[in-house]
């Protein structure tokens, strides 16, 4: 295996929890609807939730090394809970044949997140 790309990122939450006080329709555009469904059913710790995928696709934008399609980058957790990223489109193309791992991680007042872009040789 070998490590192609590296990315970290970390986000206030309460700055993405603002941002989509004003602007609601902030949450269709960043996230799919499979992402809005999880985070929504949160309830109080929705804003933590979103704000751990906004930090996930940034850190997964710069592990690849350019910007993808927010549509394109799902994450959702798979049956351990652990984080699993799914690509379509386009950013499928960019990352093949490789694949994204990413850890999530929040504070009271910060998501954080690290993603790795292997290549399997």
């Amino acid at each position: 295996m070998t490590l192609r790309g590296i990315g970290i990122d970390a986000v206030e939450i309460e700055r993405i929890a603002k941002v989509w006080a004003r602007h609601p329709r902030f949450v269709e555009r960043i996230l799919t609807p499979a992402e809005r469904d999880y985070c929504l059913r949160k309830g109080a710790s929705s804003a933590q939730h979103i704000a751990g995928r906004w930090s996930a696709k940034e850190a997964i934008a710069k592990a690849v090394g350019r910007p993808l399609r927010w549509h394109e980058v799902e994450v959702l957790p798979g049956p351990n809970g652990k984080p699993c990223v799914f690509l379509t489109g386009e950013s499928a193309q960019v990352v093949a044949p490789g694949r994204l791992l990413v850890s999530i991680t929040h504070t009271r007042t910060v998501a954080s997140a690290v993603a790795l872009w292997v290549v399997e040789e």
